[in-house]
């Protein structure tokens, strides 16, 4: 079975935005500056994959069930059902496809 990941959620002061992202750092684009409205960190998620990851972030904020990206599909390596379409990693082996 996989690591656990960190995964932390930011948002504004106001509360009308947030984000998630994987790690502990607020959301930066790709030239270091942070993202607007990232400026509040809100609540920690550890899991082993982005999907599982947002099925949480869903729940705590009061959401629909996330809905990943594409069917499952049985890993190709373990049998264990994953999102090809979505991250494309398998929760129980760490295989990206």
């Amino acid at each position: 079975m996989q690591q656990m990941r960190v995964f932390t959620v930011w948002g504004n002061k106001d509360g009308n935005c947030s984000s998630i992202v994987e790690g502990d750092d607020r959301p930066r684009f790709v030239d270091g500056t942070p993202q607007p409205d990232t400026e509040e960190f809100k609540f920690r998620i550890e899991a082993v994959t982005w999907e599982e990851a947002n099925a949480i972030y869903n729940l705590r904020m009061g959401w629909e069930p996330y809905k990943p990206d594409g069917q499952s599909e049985p890993c190709p390596n373990c049998g264990a059902f994953f999102f090809p379409h979505g991250s494309g990693e398998c929760w129980q082996c760490g295989v990206v496809f």
